[in-house]
């Protein structure tokens, strides 16, 4: 099949759960497929890595981008006067009219047979595609995120606008869920929640995958006494919630037990908030940006996702478990994984209890190193990137063979 994939942000690094998804799935997909990838491109940021698309796709198409830097003037000006506009403050952020125009252009002159939209933020871009079937890729259920955000608002202005952004998602997501032939979701709650929200009919599902030859179990095993490792882009604001929720009220039980408890928190761009926050405890390192995260699980005693918002699916919980490592997680942070609490996970949504838990395991190798092992089995056997990459070329070829009997007639 020909197919245009339509990538708002430059795949490379995947250092993101919706990046690492994404691009490991056209990597498998562009060996059967003559896959076109067009996305916007950050010079001087992206420019190491563009000999290296040619990984994912067929051919690329670059569009030139600037990015507002996050909590910068600019960026809250525009927040400002984007509080007045119909859609979400996600979907403006990810709107460009030189990356509609050359959207635009390539279904012009390209003949693919199927057209795919990567996060509903972009769908805005995605029209004029008329006489081609199309699939919308939702890594998440969005209007999930700033609901969650609502009900966890502290004060009155974040109260108000994330019930704005709520709303405004609930809106956006459902119009544009309808416009597409095929909604791909990530998970089979994810899939139950667009169907009762918004009535779909045309949504699928594919599995979480992980890389098992790249995320494997350490047999060095050189393991910190009482170390916690928490995993996610620090700019995403759910894994901030996750890190401040730990620190305010999980660490303090920790700390009452374990008297030498640490904690790295690796992820990309750490905002102002959470680097004044964590500057008062020397149990917390922040990492920044890493080149590889292996090292930083490998030597964790116990991985953790405190994570209270958000949607989609976790792939670093895949990852941790494909090392063999014990994961204590929310049941937000799990949500969606076919998982089994006290078999290979564990799960636990009180601040108190969830501290407990951890110091328990801490305090038992054997029964955490028994948790591990399981968790490492069940992901090996059952979600390789491959098996995922051939579930959603699957749903490629039903929809555009269901699209071209209709035409048909």
């Amino acid at each position: 099949m020909k197919i245009l994939f339509l990538s708002q942000r430059f795949l490379l690094p995947m250092d993101t759960g919706g990046k690492i998804r994404t691009g490991n799935i056209l990597k498998h997909l562009s060996k059967k497929n003559d896959i076109t990838l067009i996305s916007n491109v950050e010079s001087p940021k992206d420019d190491p890595y563009l000999t290296e698309i040619k990984n994912l796709c067929n051919k690329f198409v670059p569009v030139k981008w600037k990015e507002i830097k996050k909590h910068s003037i600019f960026f809250y000006i525009r927040l400002f006067f984007q509080m007045f506009s119909i859609y979400p403050v996600s979907a403006l952020n990810d709107y460009s009219k030189s990356l509609r125009s050359e959207l635009e252009r390539e279904i012009r002159k390209g003949k693919y047979d199927l057209a795919i939209c990567d996060f509903v933020q972009s769908a805005l871009m995605f029209t004029n595609f008329g006489n081609i079937p199309t699939i919308l890729f939702q890594h998440n259920v969005e209007s999930m995120i700033p609901k969650r955000h609502y009900k966890e608002a502290s004060n009155a202005i974040s109260l108000i606008f994330w019930w704005l952004q709520w709303k405004k998602m609930l809106w956006y997501e459902k119009k544009m869920c309808r416009v597409f032939n095929t909604v791909i979701a990530v998970s089979e709650n994810d899939k139950e929640a667009f169907q009762k929200l918004y009535n779909l009919i045309n949504v699928t599902t594919i599995p979480t995958g992980v890389d098992i030859e790249y995320f494997k179990p350490n047999p060095v095993g050189n393991i910190d006494d009482n170390s916690l490792v928490f995993c996610g882009s620090m700019d995403w604001l759910p894994n901030e919630d996750a890190v401040i929720f730990f620190i305010n009220d999980i660490l303090p039980i920790l700390k009452n037990s374990i008297k030498d408890i640490k904690i790295t928190v690796v992820g990309r761009n750490p905002s102002p908030n959470i680097v004044s926050i964590v500057k008062d405890y020397q149990e917390v390192e922040l990492t920044g940006w890493v080149e590889d995260i292996r090292p930083y699980i490998a030597k964790s005693a116990v991985y953790i996702v405190p994570i209270r918002i958000g949607g989609g699916t976790r792939m670093k919980i895949f990852e941790a478990m494909a090392m063999g490592k014990l994961v204590v997680s929310t049941s937000i942070g799990a949500e969606g994984l076919p998982v089994t609490n006290g078999e290979n996970i564990i799960l636990e949504n009180d601040a108190l209890t969830f501290g407990h838990i951890i110091s328990y395991y801490l305090n038992d190798d054997e029964k955490r190193k028994e948790i591990g092992k399981t968790g490492y089995e069940f992901v090996r056997d059952n979600f390789s990137w491959s098996r995922v990459a051939k579930k959603f070329e699957n749903i490629c070829q039903v929809t555009f063979k269901s699209f071209d009997s209709k035409t048909d007639h």
